[in-house]
């Protein structure tokens, strides 16, 4: 008989902080009107296909967590989330456009897995909801030879970085609140050593054998 387990998510929602890019367009029936708005055009929007673009035409907040919209002004939008930015520019634009639509979006959502995985390096998420493990997955999983009990996130939280351990290996993951990732969030997965000596003997059998056969070669060749 099949075991089942249910487990309540715990969603968390993210605060904007400096240095996060925002990617605000603004749609009308006047496409004339809602361009002086837009930091770019319909056309060269189609090309934008990679992180430096979006860093070039994207709203960055600055350390004091502004922004300097189009037309608008300065807002101030640090530890407001995507939705309430949403909401607060819509109000502005609302201003000087008649059934006008904004879209928010966050594009500088970045998580770096490094370790013992396949692939380690910096993934960028396009996605408001990442967890730890579709992170780990975009990395190419982690190797066999990795601690699965012990996985460390470092994560910003302004001026502080915290440092936490998750254990992969359990349901209580899920009920975690790290479990759901954060833009810049780092996970570094540790090589368990009694499997690091376990490869690292199987290389030394595989260096042996090598000489062995080098030896009888020569012998070989010698007579």
């Amino acid at each position: 008989m099949d075991a089942e387990t249910t487990i309540p998510l715990q969603m968390t929602k993210y605060a904007v902080q400096p240095n996060d890019i925002l990617n605000i367009q603004v749609q009308s029936r006047d496409p004339e009107q809602a361009v002086f708005f837009n930091t770019t055009t319909q056309e060269n929007r189609n090309l934008q296909a990679n992180p430096a673009s979006f860093f070039l035409t994207g709203y960055t907040v600055n350390s004091e967590g502004m922004i300097n919209l189009a037309i608008v002004g300065a807002l101030k939008v640090s530890d407001l989330t995507v939705e309430e930015i949403k909401d607060l520019v819509q109000r502005e634009i609302d201003k000087y456009l008649l059934n006008a639509v904004v879209s928010v979006k966050l594009t500088s959502f970045k998580v770096s897995v490094l370790g013992d995985v396949k692939n380690p390096g910096t993934n960028y998420i396009y996605n408001a909801q990442v967890t730890v493990f579709e992170a780990l997955s975009a990395a190419g999983d982690m190797n066999l030879s990795a601690k699965r009990k012990d996985v460390k996130l470092i994560r910003q939280e302004g001026d502080v970085s915290r440092v936490v351990n998750l254990d992969l290996t359990g349901p209580d993951i899920i009920n975690s609140p790290y479990y759901f990732l954060h833009p810049n969030d780092v996970i570094y997965v540790e090589t368990s050593k009694p499997n690091l000596a376990n490869n690292n003997l199987g290389i030394l059998t595989l260096v042996l054998s090598a000489i062995s056969t080098t030896v009888l070669i020569l012998n070989f060749t010698s007579n």
